[in-house]
């Protein structure tokens, strides 16, 4: 049943609803990660979904299409 716990590996998740990753561009006015790329997906938590996979992450400057999406790239993106 879609609302009954699952169990995927080690983990068992509250029910089967995903939530798939999306880029959010949220990482203004930088691509450092902050506030309000957490309280996103607090709020998705909260909603009950069994599984969140988290955006797409920009591993290089260059190249990008996405302004304000998460970064992996410098010491500043890692803290």
């Amino acid at each position: 049943s879609l609302f009954q716990p699952f169990q995927l590996g080690p983990h068992t998740l509250r029910n089967r609803v995903f939530v798939s990753a999306m880029t959010r561009n949220r990482s203004v006015p930088t691509t450092v990660p902050n506030d309000v790329n957490v309280e996103y997906y607090r709020q998705r938590a909260a909603g009950g979904a069994g599984l969140i996979v988290a955006e797409g992450t920009l591993i290089t400057q260059k190249g990008s299409e996405w302004q304000n999406a998460p970064g992996l790239w410098s010491d500043e993106h890692v803290k």
